[in-house]
């Protein structure tokens, strides 16, 4: 697969994203950035190789009007579309008790509905495109459920689900879609996520930066794979959750610690 590919990143305006951004721009393709943050997105931009060619496109994912608009206008800018990233998503950090249904749904609406609306609003772009694939950043805890993380993790479980079927259902159209699995990154997630009871954030110091997790999303668009996980070892854990469930929930109660950390 040849470079000077026409991409559009969600949540290209920090972590994951920005680092697809920079990595995509370097090896000569054109990007669509996509977030919230326009002066953010600008800062991104600017700081891209022959940044005159890549697209800014101010979105709030939650609103499907804008989904469309932004879509519209990268398939404008661009005449078509090969890869589409989307790493946009946002945590949750509470037990079941301490949720509360207005941020169960913010989550839902980042982290599934809308990575659906966009792939709906990129169809006909991606149908023009030169062997087009689809990239949606999974988890770890995607197969894998942890304690005070139930719903990002059952956001990310239903975009595995919603990946699978997907992948099938644009076989015949020639796109790939692909699923890729990070663990813990060392991007802002965890400062941004809510958090209402102040639990300390996971220990980053053997974290994979933004940069490793971005390499690993673009060596995908060069040889599509359906899952791909950034460690084998997670993989291993997750398969051992579906053989063994209750020693994996032994070993990972001891591992998280204390229920009032999780």
């Amino acid at each position: 697969m040849t470079s000077g590919r026409r991409v559009l990143v969600t949540g290209a305006s920090s972590g994951i994203g920005e680092a697809v951004a920079r990595l995509a721009a370097a090896r000569g393709d054109r990007v669509a950035l996509l977030a919230r943050r326009a002066d953010e997105l600008e800062r991104v931009r600017r700081s891209l190789e022959r940044r005159d060619e890549h697209v800014v496109l101010t979105c709030d994912l939650r609103d499907e009007a804008a989904v469309r608009a932004a879509l519209a206008e990268a398939g404008r800018a661009f005449g078509a579309l090969d890869l589409v990233v989307h790493s946009a998503g946002i945590g949750y950090r509470a037990r079941l008790d301490e949720l509360e249904t207005r941020s169960i749904d913010r989550v839902l609406a980042i982290n599934v509905t809308a990575v659906l609306c966009v792939n709906r609003e990129a169809l006909p772009w991606l149908e023009r495109g030169d062997q087009p694939v689809v990239v949606h950043v999974g988890s770890v805890i995607a197969r894998r459920g942890i304690p005070g993380q139930l719903v990002y993790a059952a956001s990310k479980a239903a975009l595995a689900s919603a990946s699978e079927a997907l992948r099938l259902e644009w076989a015949p159209r020639g796109i790939q879609v692909c699923l890729v699995h990070p663990g813990v990154t060392r991007t802002p997630f965890f400062d941004v996520q809510e958090n209402p009871h102040q639990r300390p954030p996971p220990d980053l110091a053997h974290a994979d930066t933004p940069e490793q997790v971005a390499r690993v999303i673009l060596d995908v668009d060069r040889r599509p794979r359906p899952e791909v996980w950034l460690r084998s070892r997670w993989r291993w854990f997750a398969i051992a959750g579906l053989i063994a469930p209750k020693a994996t929930d032994r070993w990972l109660a001891r591992k998280l610690g204390p229920p009032d950390r999780q």
